[in-house]
């Protein structure tokens, strides 16, 4: 399932001011309707790159680095849904987009569920990528190499990558958009190395946030055509997948429009960083006009 790095455009970079807060943002060229897509957790702008090899063009696609992540300003405070929600009203307005389709994945998928539960109007379609749901406390467990390594130096680029790759989940799955995302992710650390450019603060507050948040009572309120794919694949283990069959049956239901997609042979990176045809062929046909 290897995937060809340079297979997707170069994007052109800008920074937005948004809800006070500098947004690293990155624009691909497109005619059709503006797709502008939210990445995970501990995530950056560049697991977007897969899904511009897919609209190839047919829409503009729009994808930011979150606050306190990739090249985007770190403040000390402000990682919750509804800030992250506050930017993103920011970037509609920044680049002239009265609606747009959401795309989301993971937490991305969380802040689009937020989005189009109170700012409706803005939002012409809704892409939940495994994602969008109250997260249950063993999840936190599986996620835990992806927030263990924000603050740790490693000795270089090459070290770093060889280390991610033995992580269970990218085991036999490692592919060059894997390699981009994580090679982005970094910068010189203060002792000659590399480390994570996401804000481990960020993470600590937005983890906090999580757990005191509701996602259910929004479902029933999201207008919004909206396709939801799930990952079945676990992460350290064979089935600790993010969401559950049964979850994801019953988030389907809640949302008004809901079309629910299994990805069969993927987990909840190579979902989206994966190139799964399943995932392109149903893109394809739901983004459609």
């Amino acid at each position: 399932m290897a995937a060809h790095a340079a297979g997707a455009p170069t994007p052109r970079r800008h920074v937005v001011k948004s809800n006070g807060v500098g947004l690293a943002a990155y624009e691909w060229p497109g005619g059709g309707p503006a797709v502008i897509a939210i990445h995970g957790l501990t995530s950056n702008h560049t697991a977007w790159y897969p899904i511009a090899d897919v609209l190839a063009g047919r829409h503009r696609l729009i994808a930011h680095d979150l606050r306190g992540r990739g090249d985007s300003e770190k403040p000390d405070k402000g990682y919750s849904l509804a800030e992250h929600s506050a930017d993103l009203l920011g970037l509609l307005d920044h680049f002239g987009l009265e609606r747009a389709i959401v795309m989301g994945h993971s937490l991305g998928a969380h802040i689009g569920v937020h989005f189009a539960s109170h700012h409706g109007d803005r939002v012409a379609k809704l892409v939940l990528v495994d994602g969008g749901l109250d997260v249950r406390a063993e999840v936190f467990d599986s996620i835990a190499p992806s927030v263990n390594r924000l603050g740790v130096e490693f000795p270089s680029v090459e070290m770093f990558l060889a280390i991610v790759q033995t992580l269970p989940m990218f085991a036999g799955r490692w592919n060059d958009h894997l390699a981009r995302h994580f090679t982005y992710d970094v910068e010189p650390g203060p002792g000659g190395g590399v480390r994570s450019k996401v804000a481990r603060h960020s993470i600590e507050e937005e983890v906090t946030n999580l757990q005191r948040t509701r996602l259910w009572a929004w479902h029933h309120r999201i207008a919004a055509p909206t396709l939801l794919l799930r990952a079945p694949d676990g992460l350290l283990t064979a089935d600790d997948c993010l969401m559950t069959q049964e979850e994801a049956e019953a988030m389907a239901h809640a949302i008004p429009d809901c079309r629910l997609v299994v990805v069969p042979g993927t987990n909840h990176y190579t979902i989206l960083l994966g190139d799964h045809p399943l995932v392109r062929r149903e893109l394809a046909a739901f983004l459609a006009p």
